[in-house]
């Protein structure tokens, strides 16, 4: 049976306002789950759609096969890239901003564009745990909401992974939600490690970075 590290299909689906998510392989088959262990809990129903109340607590999140033995976690805390961590403590690698990648995008058109319909700039990398270029995520944006009023915004829903060679490996859909975000995770080929682990943990460092 397929394992969630050797999988190549993944799908992490938010199950509540809570940070815990089912994890599954193709055809609905349980791969494992993922549940917040350290950090203060997002609030609760109705409470929720006022922020999550997490502020800038530190969040721990331990993503694991069906047996429940840790396999990595992923560490979040605003204002540093997020750490994904092995069971033993070692840092496999980082999830950070891409202020660089951000800032040629927006030269090459992306800040104007925005100001005319067109998506803004977001990306990130993928380090290793000396903090070494694994991997390039441009994300695809794509405006809802009603014009001419608050509720018009950019989400996110797609992401393009490309490693340091220009090779596309891999791509995520998001559907994001009030309370259950969902990423569909296609790997194009079985990556090494550190890479394959980052890949596989990046839909969750991204959504820890938005809850």
């Amino acid at each position: 049976m397929t394992d969630l590290l050797n999988s190549p299909f993944l799908k992490i689906e938010q199950q509540s306002s809570q940070l815990d998510y089912r994890i599954e392989g193709e055809n609905d088959l349980p791969l494992g789950h993922a549940t917040q262990v350290a950090g203060p809990k997002p609030r609760k129903g109705l409470l929720g759609m006022f922020g999550s109340g997490l502020k800038n607590a530190r969040v721990v999140v331990q993503v694991g096969g069906l047996d429940g033995a840790p396999l990595f976690y992923v560490d979040h805390q605003d204002g540093a890239p997020v750490a994904v961590v092995a069971p033993g403590g070692a840092v496999i690698g980082r999830f950070q901003y891409d202020l660089q990648g951000v800032a040629r995008q927006m030269a090459a058109g992306g800040m104007m564009g925005a100001m005319f319909g067109r998506a803004p700039a977001m990306r990130h990398r993928l380090l290793d745990g000396a903090d070494r270029p694994l991997c390039e995520l441009a994300w695809e944006m794509r405006q809802v909401g009603t014009p001419g009023d608050d509720t018009l915004r950019w989400i996110p829903v797609g992401c393009d992974y490309t490693d340091v060679n220009g090779q596309l490996i891999a791509h995520a859909d998001v559907r994001e939600a009030t309370f259950k975000d969902r990423y569909v995770l296609q790997l194009m080929y079985q990556l090494p490690e550190p890479l394959r682990t980052m890949v596989i943990a990046s839909p969750l460092a991204f959504d820890l970075t938005r809850s």
